[in-house]
């Protein structure tokens, strides 16, 4: 098992994720992404950051593989991967866990580290390196 016991409860695409806490940098407000040629639906476009530019991925979409709402949300949750820092995009940030989850069970996904129970709530984890190819390929298709 992933120790994924440590992790930040996000919401996506109606759907409650955990991101591991040792990827996750800051959590910022979303200003309006600069739109760039992509081949995935997920990747809205690039961000400033302070004094530079990140890509803004939606996270359901980038899990999910579809299309992200049309309008853009408030929330990112900026991680880093590999060498890269990357801003997903979230609709709300829930908590911070670092004690009380209980494993439940296995990936349900291919990109997932499994599954936690967090109070009453399920969450599923991101596994960080899963994460890092997925995020890694939109970065070679931008």
């Amino acid at each position: 098992m992933i120790a994924a016991d440590r992790f930040l409860v996000v919401r996506a695409a109606g759907e409650r994720y955990g991101i591991g806490l040792g990827v996750v940098r800051e959590v910022v407000d979303v200003p309006a992404p600069r739109a760039v040629p992509a081949r995935t639906l997920a990747l809205r476009g690039v961000m400033p950051l302070r004094e530079r530019f990140l890509s803004l991925v939606h996270l359901g979409a980038l899990l999910g593989g579809g299309a992200p709402p049309a309008t853009v949300g408030d929330t990112a949750v900026v991680v880093e991967v590999g060498d890269t820092a990357v801003a997903l995009e979230v609709d709300e940030v829930l908590e911070v866990v670092e004690q009380g989850a209980t494993f439940v069970g296995g990936a349900p996904a291919a990109w997932a580290a499994g599954v936690w129970r967090v109070g009453t709530e399920l969450v599923t984890v991101v596994d960080p390196e899963a994460l890092a190819e997925r995020l890694t390929a939109i970065e070679e298709r931008a």
